[in-house]
């Protein structure tokens, strides 16, 4: 896979996986839409059929209440920044 630049840091995912919640595998598979992997791609990286992820999407995209991977990331997005912002983080800008 090529080269990305991460949009969260290591501790962020861990503090938006822990609120939202979001189990292990839902973390791996959210840094994966992250980084635009398509479902193959992310079934070749975590060694997990295609029909998995599929599986692991409905379940992410049902959690956050909408519909395709655009919206889910713009809802992971959204919650960081609010929860951020609560919080007087340094990213709040």
């Amino acid at each position: 896979m090529g080269q990305t630049t991460a949009v969260f840091a290591d501790y962020e995912w861990h503090d938006i996986a822990c609120r939202i919640p979001l189990s292990s595998r839902q973390l791996e598979i959210s840094r994966c839409l992250f980084k635009g992997y398509s479902d193959k791609q992310i079934a070749m990286e975590l060694g997990i059929s295609t029909s998995t992820v599929r599986t692991h999407l409905s379940r992410l995209f049902a959690k956050a209440g909408i519909q395709d991977r655009v919206g889910y990331i713009l809802f992971l997005t959204h919650h960081f920044i609010r929860e951020c912002r609560q919080r007087g983080c340094p990213r709040r800008q």
